[in-house]
């Protein structure tokens, strides 16, 4: 029988169990070598394939993306010159920017015009710059300063549609200055005379979108978003055409007064060369020519050109004081009539973009009040309230859960009036993009 003693059992302890690791110990000093060392190796092997991942804070716009894996593209150093290995750690300066998009400034009255990366944040992914949050906006509209006096539009402007003015065009006091006589009521009636018998008119009988050349290739033309500007030769002509005389079946052009006055004189002589017996003969039919504008009463006429003159002279007395004002004001002058130009609003509102295009399924009415306008003076621009039905200030898409249509300051809104835009040297060779 063996017998254990006190001292037997206390060789069994390992005295020196401190100078050697546990095994999580043991495990947890190799994890924090090898860890680093794999990170260098992985860093090593992305920098010799070329790759600047480790470095990027993210995914770079969609606009960008080209350059994605070059950061001195965009980092250069702000000093001409600057060594490309710091390029990364620069910030990107607007000679930068400018060096693609030299875009104009936002406002000439600017105080200080912010830089570009103030407000286009890059590395968000592939988004659009330019769908910026409104607080990038009223950063400086929310209490506007200009550098030559009192803002002229309003000096708080917020988010839409609480923080945002009334349209310009829909303030007290103001009317559509065109200088056209039109009633759109009258023109909405049932049972209108057409051309055609009776008919009814819709909006897009004389509104439709407008839609400019397509570039050679295009699958279709391209949509400027606006309306095409209505004429008289493709939407009134048809039911408003300018016959001038009983006995001619051709019609006046549309034009200034001494082009419609050569034209009228030459289709009278044309018809009288072409029927010489009619020149003794009367008006057989009152025919196109209102009772009130009836021609004067005179003697048979002895030559073709007295027959012209006469005809040409009650012709152009029912152009110039029946017809012709049916739309348009005229002024006095001592031979023909000077009408006013039309002076019709193509864009109601020039500081912000609208685009018919995506609001083409919402019924017109629900939007112009064209039913019961009876004066050229009134504006048929929507309201802000109403367009803040659909765009209700929140993010999303059409009556989404939670939200209404996008109504940021950049879905109307453009910061930059590309049209001053000045023309840029590329200065990138295409080895950059790879």
């Amino acid at each position: 029988m063996r017998i254990r003693t006190a001292k037997t059992l206390a060789e069994r302890i390992d005295l020196h169990y401190f100078k050697r690791a546990h095994g999580m110990r043991r495990w947890r000093y190799v994890l924090s070598a090898a860890a680093p060392l794999a990170a260098a190796l992985w860093v090593a092997a992305l920098m010799a394939a070329g790759s600047r991942t480790p470095y990027s804070p993210g995914p770079v716009s969609a606009a960008h993306a080209f350059a994605e894996n070059r950061c001195e593209v965009c980092h250069a150093g702000s000093a001409p010159g600057s060594p490309p290995a710091s390029a990364f750690r620069a910030h990107t300066t607007d000679a930068a920017c400018l060096t693609c998009h030299d875009g104009p400034a936002h406002a000439p009255n600017q105080p200080s015009p912010p830089g570009c990366a103030s407000c286009h944040q890059e590395h968000r992914g592939r988004v659009q710059l330019a769908s910026i949050d409104d607080g990038y906006c009223a950063g400086c509209h929310a209490n506007l300063k200009t550098a030559h006096g009192e803002p002229r539009v309003a000096r708080q402007v917020g988010s839409f549609p609480a923080g945002h003015p009334e349209f310009a065009a829909l303030r007290p006091g103001t009317r559509d200055p065109a200088r056209l006589r039109f009633n759109h009521a009258v023109h909405m009636k049932p049972d209108l005379r057409g051309p055609k018998g009776r008919e009814q008119l819709a909006c897009a009988t004389c509104h439709t979108p407008e839609a400019v050349a397509a570039v050679s290739g295009a699958k279709r033309p391209a949509r400027t978003g606006l309306m095409s500007p209505a004429t008289y030769e493709r939407n009134c002509a048809s039911c408003h055409p300018l016959f001038f005389d009983e006995r001619l079946e051709r019609v006046a052009p549309h034009a200034e007064p001494a082009a419609v006055r050569a034209f009228v004189r030459q289709a009278l002589t044309d018809y009288i060369r072409a029927n010489p017996d009619d020149l003794s003969k009367p008006d057989s039919a009152l025919r196109r020519v209102p009772l009130n504008f009836p021609r004067p009463p005179e003697p048979p006429a002895r030559t073709a050109d007295e027959w012209v003159a006469r005809r040409a002279a009650a012709d152009e007395r029912l152009l110039w004081n029946k017809t012709c004002v049916e739309c348009h004001s005229a002024s006095a002058s001592a031979d023909l009539p000077v009408y006013e130009p039309t002076n019709v609003t193509k864009r109601w509102m020039p500081r912000a973009a609208f685009d018919h295009s995506p609001h083409l399924m919402v019924a017109c009415a629900s939007c112009h009040a064209a039913g019961s306008s009876t004066s050229t003076a009134d504006v048929l621009l929507p309201p802000a309230s109403l367009c803040a039905s659909c765009h209700s200030g929140a993010r999303g898409t059409l009556l989404s859960p939670g939200g209404g249509a996008e109504s940021r300051c950049f879905a109307c809104h453009r910061y930059h009036d590309w049209t001053k835009a000045r023309p840029v040297t590329p200065s990138y060779p295409l080895s950059n993009t790879r």
